[in-house]
């Protein structure tokens, strides 16, 4: 595992084109947050020098342990110490999205603030890209430079009149441009979001007035050469999402095969006994009023008593496993993305080998690193991206990794938190994608990462039927850490049936 994280550190790095050191890299392995670590001195670093030194770890650890911090150190050390005497498997929280609430009192300027961290975070991974050369901040532009680059957020996409061609609007920190997109050009061929972070390069022509062309267009996107991350050892994790207790739709019966499954009841007892981990992409209940209407649709009225219901679920499978479960949009937490974890009244309901995660959140299983998101942009990107349906979700996961960015459209139906830090940027890269929300089930892969939009287990509801959403139920996925190959186990025959293993 400590080769894996040494990989995965380097390329971390080399993509938001920093060297570490020797020194830096050995005390940054050396802490029980590597990753976090490195996003605080990213966030900290100069961009105009290329080096992470020992000494900059140094300074980074030595702010943790300010006074304001030891006790929290403290007790976050006893807890880690606990949890890893109870854990028999490796597993280490990389970041979540959720920061904490709000701390701006004015909504104009804490919105401000979410934009500016995402513009940064994502410009970092494009400045030094080869197909951005002569990158200029907006104000600084010069037609008479011929060629240059500039890296902005979409703000406006309009199409001319008569040719179809693209106006596109971006800003950045100094200013906001505007480009022409010709229409049969590559950089038109890939929808452009509202809010998204793009890398354009610029043509100027020689009549004074007329607006640049653009003549390339540069994603963050998933390094195409980075190191996979594989555990050493044969261990498996399980997918699952969306359960939906204290629904009447909740397929109580095929879980009670996952259960069987597990318990390693059954012809196929050596699969279930390499499972480490169970991984819950969010709507771990139905909740209450979330669509209209709903209360004909429960089989438990009381949100607490849902949970209790959930506690009672997971407690059935076997407690050598860690479960670690995010929130969705029907669990008890506030709507606006990214999602804190369960409260601790909530929380508390749920065995202790269930880890109660924020959504979205990173984290390493035997070295290999799992990005969870329930999903909830799917509800945004899908009528944005043509072509782009419920039941293809891989697809819109693709364009996530594409921008690195889980929900970038802001003002429609999925509401964003406004935290000083954007926490639905996705850094580092993972190697497992995972959502739920749109009760397909969907697996592909995609620049060597694995895209998992894992099954629901409530079966179809009146409200689903009139959104013309069509549950593929009852499935979950098992995944190899060692070679992430993937096979599907479906409990919806009332028998398991095992597919794959598909590569």
């Amino acid at each position: 595992m400590a080769g894996a994280l040494r990989e995965h550190l380097v390329a971390y790095f080399e993509e938001h084109h920093k060297l570490l050191e020797a020194g830096a890299l050995q005390l940054l392995l050396s802490d029980r947050q590597p990753l976090a670590l490195s996003r605080e001195l990213l966030a900290r670093s100069d961009e105009s020098s290329p080096f992470v030194t020992r000494e900059m770890v140094e300074a980074a650890l030595a702010r943790r342990q300010a006074p304001a911090h030891r006790a929290e150190v403290a007790v976050a050390g006893l807890v880690a110490s606990a949890n890893a005497r109870r854990a028999a498997v490796p597993f280490e929280l990389l970041s979540e999205g959720f920061t904490g609430p709000p701390v701006a009192t004015q909504p104009i300027a804490a919105f401000g603030a979410l934009f500016q961290s995402r513009y940064r975070a994502l410009a970092r991974m494009l400045r030094g890209r080869p197909d951005l050369p002569n990158l200029r901040p907006i104000r600084e532009l010069r037609a008479s430079e011929g060629t240059s680059s500039v890296i902005g957020m979409v703000s406006g996409v309009r199409e001319t009149p008569q040719r179809h061609h693209l106006i596109l609007t971006v800003d950045d920190e100094t200013g906001s441009l505007e480009a022409l997109v010709p229409k049969d050009s590559p950089g038109s061929r890939v929808t452009f979001l509202s809010d998204e972070v793009v890398g354009l390069r610029l043509t100027f022509g020689k009549e004074p007035g007329r607006i640049p062309r653009v003549a390339h267009v540069e994603r963050p996107d998933i390094p195409s050469t980075r190191p996979m991350g594989r555990s050493t050892t044969p261990r498996r994790v399980m997918f699952l999402s969306d359960l939906h207790v204290g629904s009447r739709s909740f397929l109580s019966e095929s879980w009670a095969h996952l259960v069987e499954f597990l318990r390693g009841r059954g012809p196929h007892a050596e699969l279930a006994a390499s499972i480490d981990f169970v991984v819950i992409a969010g709507d771990l209940v139905d909740g209450i009023g979330v669509y209209p209407r709903q209360e004909r649709d429960l089989a438990i009225s009381d949100v607490v008593e849902q949970y209790a219901e959930v506690g009672r679920r997971l407690a059935e499978l076997p407690d050598r496993l860690t479960i670690v479960a995010i929130p969705g949009n029907h669990d008890a937490v506030s709507p606006a993305e990214p999602q804190p974890a369960l409260p601790a009244n909530l929380a508390f309901l749920l065995p202790p080998n269930v880890r109660a995660l924020a959504n979205p959140s990173s984290f390493a299983l035997s070295g290999v690193v799992v990005e969870a998101y329930h999903g909830r942009s799917f509800d945004d990107l899908i009528p944005a991206i043509p072509g782009a349906s419920y039941s293809r979700p891989t697809e819109v996961m693709k364009r996530m990794l594409l921008m690195r960015h889980l929900a970038p459209i802001y003002g429609d139906r999925t509401p964003l938190a406004p935290l000083p830090r954007d926490g639905l940027v996705i850094d580092p890269a993972p190697d497992i994608l995972v959502t739920g929300h749109s009760h397909t089930y969907g697996v592909d892969r995609y620049r060597g990462v694995l895209l998992l939009n894992a099954s629901t287990w409530q079966s179809e509801t009146e409200y689903q039927r009139m959104r013309n959403i069509s549950p593929v139920p009852a499935r979950a996925a098992v995944v190899d850490l060692s070679t992430l190959a993937l096979a599907t186990l479906d409990f919806s025959a009332g028998r398991l049936i095992v597919g794959g293993p598909e590569t």
